[in-house]
């Protein structure tokens, strides 16, 4: 029995510090610090111990157990052990009395030929120890007595020296039998028992219930965990592992967590590994599962005697971490990476991830033996009078769902699925056979409590917007298709649904070795960082909604998919192209049945690093600021239309918004040099121009007329006023933030050359999706002045207008110096006529540029169709009246987005400049846009048509 946790906790921690030679240790002194704790870790335990002990030849540690005395020799050396420190441990066994046994524990094990040779030809008074019996003892997963116990039968009965661990362990009983149980649920309103079997076991001190990657009952036992198929009334042993205790979790690459004693070990391909120290109470270690996928282990505690503490499980003892709570507590459950619910046994308290109290939710009458959380709000609790209780923790309420008529078991309760839980008890009848069931929670849905309910979404049937909870890409708007991801509560679940056959997949995995596993998985996160930065906002907003399961983030879009294949969509429905990509990665798992790339099967390896790599590239797009951290306003921003022209939010991938980050620090860099230019030029003109005033007063212009006074004023005063024009505008600028300064509208604005932009347009527009046209109102193209997308399911692209201003700046100054040439200057008439009319002629000019540049040519692509928006008209192209839409090259080399629509040919066959739709005889079709004069890149233009114009848009014909 463990007697000093303290000491315990603090020996499993200089035990990590021992493996890695920390503070400057060297090996000689990491042998002598060994011997003393393993001294220590036996005094722990209540045994009487001492090291470093000087007599008939040196003793590394002696002690006493049960009667018998033990001398122990202890080796920390890079190699394996060989024959000859085991025989010199057996001469100093022989030079004692009778009774005496030796124990060698070497890290780093023994050779074949030491082990053979042990035991020939003598009695055997010595056992032997490696690193996995040292680390078992050191946890707590065996601890030290019966440890010894162990392997003193080992060597009595079957004369073996050295027994692995696992062979210690392992149980040689008969596989339980299933069957159905008649009585065993008293059904009551909320709560329906979809099946009830009863295992042939009545030792249920031990017991505990878990569910793996399928959502079959893991049933721990006595003599191990147990899988039962509740259907099939079928059970086998998938951790024949003696001793176990309360429930286990399943690992996202197929691995069994168990509990034993006091510490936690890790089942694989067969082989028991111990990971962890657990709870200092014996068989109270209870396994938790992180969202985020990490394991952690609730050590309950006594109260006024040693606190709760939650544990962080690593990869090897030692490497663990402990968290005090800040009260005893009975059960615990994660509901998000960051947040976890725990109880002391009468009431339940929502903790940060800092384990400080943020909530405190007072429980009905009865004690709190067991919980499990259904989703981020929700949690039911398992009361000491066999009722469930479903907590809703954000409107502070609680309700009974039901109860039960068998025993209940501490810990025993576990979330299978979004509605159903496993509840595992003794029946009550004579025979006390352990009870399973798999109990689904009907009538009133948490959606009925004003909770969101991540519904599973269905394909098709009507275009209504998904909820906030949800991720829907845009969809057209004749297609009537919303895919939505469904958000999945924390769950102990694989990575991944098993789609592949159960064989290959089998035959794949267990193939692989150490290395190849890891390989594998490194392969699939570096796949799984790439194919995040490509994924558009909306599908990783679904990845990150459902807790970065590959399952749960899959599955509807593997049934849009299903539906398209097999010829059940509707007609125009198509893929985003970013899922053919991801199922050249993931194969079945994203791509149905019949589709080809379901006959890839990825090793679970490189599906765990895969999504390893997709939460590292979204959590490294978060700390550099990308993307909002939590997922409401992640929602809202994605959702939210653009507030200039490009791409809604939804469209834009991480890879875009990096890019957009590079530019944005270019454009900044760019701009500083440039307004240290014109703030530089602008104080130069000046000093000038005041030079010029002066030579001007005092008259010393050669020769002093007044045309060469007017001209050289206008030399540098021209140019002056300008930049200092440019100078308070970019000034003003900067003040404002970088934007343009407001000015209230008047009403001479509100004519049609000064119409609102799109912008300023989808923020009068209302909230609710305008309605689509009538079908008689769309049999050929129309043009409309409002807006036909319904706000935030657009794209906008807009030309350039720096270019138009620029021009209109330098026309301006022409002009001015025109006017002063004309009067000023001793030409002839002619010429002064013909410099009147070249000026006239900039006027007209300037004017018609500066109207260009005030309402630049707008491209919007959205949900309902392609309109575009121009100087002298807008115009209105619904999806229902284009039959094919492509990019292409025109006569000239000038790009161009070409629509097929029905009457074409009511639009002229030129087009004044400005880069209006126009008519081509040729193709029978309509040059939309040209898309050379737009300020965006091409690619963004197809994403965008892809996304709403699905099977409408073909790729670009001519390059």
């Amino acid at each position: 029995m463990l007697q000093d946790p303290s000491r315990w906790r603090r020996l499993v921690a200089e035990y990590s510090e021992l493996c890695q030679l920390g503070a400057g240790m060297t090996p000689n002194a990491r042998g002598q610090r060994f011997n003393g704790m393993i001294a220590e870790l036996l005094t722990a335990y209540g045994l009487r111990a001492k090291s470093d002990q000087r007599s008939v030849g040196e003793l590394d540690v002696v002690f006493s157990y049960a009667g018998r005395r033990f001398i122990l020799e202890a080796k920390w050396e890079r190699g394996k052990t060989g024959t000859g420190p085991i025989a010199k441990l057996q001469r100093r066994v022989e030079q004692r009395m009778a009774g005496v046994t030796g124990v060698f524990l070497a890290i780093k094990g023994f050779t074949d030929e030491a082990i053979a040779e042990v035991d020939k030809g003598r009695r055997l008074d010595v056992l032997l120890l490696d690193q996995s019996h040292w680390e078992a003892m050191l946890s707590g997963f065996v601890p030290p007595q019966e440890l010894f116990d162990l392997v003193t039968d080992a060597a009595s009965f079957h004369g073996r020296a050295y027994t692995p661990i696992n062979e210690l362990l392992r149980h040689r009983t008969q596989t339980p039998t299933v069957t159905p149980e008649p009585v065993a649920t008293g059904m009551d309103g909320l709560l329906r028992v979809a099946t009830v079997r009863a295992v042939d076991h009545t030792d249920g001190l031990r017991t505990g219930i878990g569910a793996d990657r399928d959502g079959t009952a893991l049933i721990t036992l006595e003599q191990g965990i147990l899988a039962v198929d509740l259907i099939a009334q079928r059970s086998q042993w998938v951790a024949p592992v003696s001793g176990c205790s309360n429930g286990s979790i399943a690992t996202a690459n197929g691995e069994l967590l168990i509990t034993r004693g006091h510490g936690v070990a890790r089942w694989a391909a067969g082989q028991l590994t111990v990971v962890s120290s657990g709870a200092a109470k014996l068989d109270d270690s209870h396994l938790l599962m992180n969202p985020d996928g990490s394991t952690w282990c609730l050590d309950r505690g006594s109260a006024g005697v040693t606190p709760a503490r939650l544990i962080r499980l690593g990869t090897r003892v030692g490497d663990e971490r402990w968290l005090e709570l800040p009260f005893a507590a009975t059960a615990a459950a994660w509901l998000t990476s960051t947040r976890l619910v725990v109880s002391d046994g009468s009431d339940l308290f929502q903790l940060s991830s800092q384990l400080t109290v943020e909530r405190r939710l007072p429980a009905p009458a009865g004690g709190v033996l067991a919980l499990t959380a259904l989703n981020e709000q929700q949690v039911v609790t398992l009361l000491d009078d066999m009722s469930l209780v479903l907590f809703d923790l954000e409107a502070h309420e609680h309700r009974p769902l039901g109860s039960l008529s068998i025993s209940g078991l501490p810990g025993a309760l576990i979330r299978r699925t979004d509605e159903s839980l496993f509840f595992m008890g003794r029946h009550r009848a004579k025979g006390g056979h352990v009870t399973v069931a798999e109990v689904e929670i009907v009538g009133q849905r948490p959606t009925d409590a004003g909770v969101p309910r991540r519904r599973e979404p269905e394909v098709g049937g009507n275009r209504s917007r998904v909820s906030p909870v949800e991720a829907a890409r845009p969809a057209r708007g004749r297609v009537r298709a919303t895919v939505g991801a469904v958000a999945v509560p924390p769950a102990v679940r694989m990575p991944a649904e098993p789609p592949v056959p159960a064989d290959a997949a089998g035959r794949v995995n267990q193939s692989l070795s150490t290395d190849e596993r890891l390989a594998e998985q490194r392969r699939g996160y570096t796949d799984g960082t790439a194919a995040a930065v490509a994924l558009p906002l909306y599908a990783l907003e679904g990845l990150v909604v459902a807790n970065f399961e590959i399952a749960s983030w899959l599955k509807p879009w593997r049934h849009h998919w299903e539906r398209i294949a097999s010829g059940q969509a509707v007609h125009g429905e198509t893929l985003p192209d970013w899922l053919p990509s991801i199922a050249q990665l993931l194969g079945a798992h994203a791509a149905p049945p019949r589709v080809a790339h379901a006959q890839l099967a990825p090793s679970v390896p490189y599906v765990v690093g895969f999504v390893d790599g997709l939460r590292a590239a979204w959590q490294d797009a978060v700390r550099s600021r990308l993307v909002p951290p939590d997922r409401e306003t992640l929602s809202q921003w994605v959702r939210t239309p653009p507030s200039q022209p490009g791409l809604p939010p939804a469209l834009h991938t991480i890879a875009d918004l990096q890019s957009a980050v590079r530019r944005a620090r270019r454009s900044r860099t760019w701009k500083w040099i440039g307004r240290s230019l014109l703030w530089l030029l602008t104080l130069l003109f000046g000093v000038s121009e005041i030079a010029a005033i002066a030579i001007t007063v005092t008259g010393q212009w050669e020769p002093n007329t007044g045309a060469n006074a007017v001209i050289g004023n206008a030399i540098f005063g021209l140019p002056f006023a300008c930049l200092l024009w440019l100078a308070v505008w970019d000034l003003r600028r900067l003040l404002n933030g970088g934007q343009p300064a407001r000015r209230s509208p008047t009403p001479s604005q509100t004519s049609h050359e000064d119409r609102p932009m799109p912008e300023a347009e989808a923020a009068s527009t209302p909230t609710e999706p305008l309605v689509e046209p009538p079908r008689g109102d769309v049999d050929r193209v129309l043009s409309r002045t409002d807006r036909g997308n319904p706000p935030g399911e657009y794209a906008a692209f807009a030309a350039s207008s720096g270019m138009y201003w620029t021009i209109v700046g330098i026309n301006t100054l022409l002009i001015i110096l025109l006017a002063i040439i004309i009067p000023t200057t001793d030409t002839p008439l002619v010429a002064k006529v013909l410099i009147g009319v070249f000026a006239a002629f900039l006027v007209f000019a300037t004017v018609g540029i500066a109207n260009i540049a005030r309402n630049p040519t707008t491209l919007e692509i959205g949900k309902m169709g392609i309109q575009v928006y121009r100087r002298n008209g807008t115009y209105w192209f619904p999806w229902q009246v284009l039959n094919r839409v492509e990019m292409m090259r025109l006569e000239g080399g000038t790009r161009h987005l070409v629509g097929w629509c029905t009457n074409p040919e009511l639009f002229p066959e030129s087009d004044s400049f400005g880069g209006g739709p126009r008519f081509l005889p040729k193709l029978k079709a309509v040059a939309i846009c040209p898309l050379n004069i737009l300020h965006t890149r091409r690619y963004l233009v197809a994403r965008a048509l892809q996304t709403y114009g699905g099977s409408c848009y073909r790729s670009p014909s001519n390059s």
